[in-house]
């Protein structure tokens, strides 16, 4: 399976809609169809917008490994962390710097 098919696949599975995903990221529809038929592709800030959206990894997007080592509920944090604003990131960033160590957590991300 390639990205393709993978990205179909969990467009499907979220019930969701090529149209929607365009709108969230705000690519016209007919840009993200180009992308669908391969005759365009998105860039790599898209791609992560869209698995963000799709509540999956970019990775697996593009290369079909899962996080499977992650128990139920290190998945959910990593889908409430994708959620978060940029500045509410920072902050837990900050608060893990501040708990874990700044020296394991940057070696971790």
């Amino acid at each position: 399976m390639n990205f393709w098919m993978r990205l179909k696949a969990e467009i499907k599975v979220k019930n969701t809609t090529q149209e929607w995903i365009a709108g969230q990221i705000g690519v016209p529809f007919g840009t993200f169809r180009k992308w669908m038929t391969r005759k365009t592709y998105p860039s790599i800030k898209e791609g992560v917008e869209i698995a963000r959206l799709l509540e999956t990894s970019a990775e697996y997007l593009a290369t079909g490994v899962e996080i499977e080592n992650f128990s139920d509920a290190e998945r959910k944090l990593v889908v409430a962390y994708r959620k978060l604003s940029s500045a509410d990131r920072e902050n837990v960033m900050l608060a893990v710097d501040a708990w874990v160590g700044k020296s394991e957590l940057r070696q971790i991300c």
